[in-house]
């Protein structure tokens, strides 16, 4: 009788789903510390979905490539889930699926040279300046943002967020829009590796504020299992220690 217990038992493992190990491909940022670490495959959008859906058996292999490719590879079903989604940015791109919703949000900033002594009230009011910002800006922040930058000859999208960072220092434009999380720690690495002198102050306009964004999954039981699992971390307390794992260190 023990015998047929422990058999029963090794085979309820092995063909059970909550036990059976399940890969899903993953896109992520490439350059987007502290949110997502490449070289460590850690940050805190990859820890999210990562503490969410491994419990459940599911095995996150990660891909690491700029917004514009994850979009592609997403559409083409190269990967299971691609993150910094939002709505504006599935409507626009066409993309079929099914959205976590807000699971995490940017603080955007428009963010110049005090040196510069710009005082920027609305998005109108940087209309003329040259601005640098993220690959995929343009249809991720909405109509306004993309009908006024369409029209600025001076304005230019980088996968590379560190780029941004460099280019503002350097003066090569006047004003950068990034996450200030992200533009924290880049401005710290480049100071210590002594490339460029991030060490001028700076002056940050929150105009654009938050941009909640999320993941998109091919499927929609794995989006319902992530959603439930998220809300669960974030009644735990576990959602709040992962941010403060990665963000307290640079406030």
């Amino acid at each position: 009788m023990k015998l047929k217990i422990l058999i029963f038992t090794a085979l309820f493992f092995i063909v059970s789903p909550a036990y059976c190990e399940k890969t899903l491909t993953v896109a992520f940022g490439n350059a987007l510390a502290p949110w997502v670490f490449p070289e460590t495959n850690s940050g805190i959008v990859v820890e999210l979905i990562s503490s969410a859906l491994e419990p459940l058996g599911y095995k996150i292999i990660p891909v690491y490539i700029p917004y514009a490719r994850r979009i592609n590879s997403y559409k083409s079903g190269l990967v299971d889930v691609a993150s910094d989604m939002n709505s504006n940015t599935i409507m626009a791109e066409h993309l079929n699926g099914y959205f976590s919703g807000p699971a995490y949000q940017y603080q955007n900033y428009l963010i110049s040279l005090s040196v510069n002594n710009f005082s920027f009230k609305t998005l109108n009011d940087i209309a003329s300046h040259s601005l640098i910002s993220w690959q995929g800006a343009t249809e991720h922040l909405g109509d306004n943002y993309k009908e006024l930058v369409s029209k600025n000859p001076n304005y230019t999208e980088t996968h590379d967020q560190a780029l941004q960072v460099k280019m503002l220092f350097l003066k090569r434009f006047e004003v950068a829009q990034m996450d200030l999380q992200i533009f924290k720690f880049y401005r710290n690495k480049i100071h210590k590796s002594g490339l460029v002198d991030t060490s001028p102050s700076v002056d940050l306009f929150p105009i654009l504020g938050a941009s909640p964004n999320g993941f998109i999954f091919k499927d929609k039981n794995i989006r319902d299992l992530f959603v439930e699992r998220l809300q669960q971390l974030r009644v735990s307390g576990e959602y709040k220690k992962i941010f403060d794992k990665y963000t307290l260190a640079l406030n």
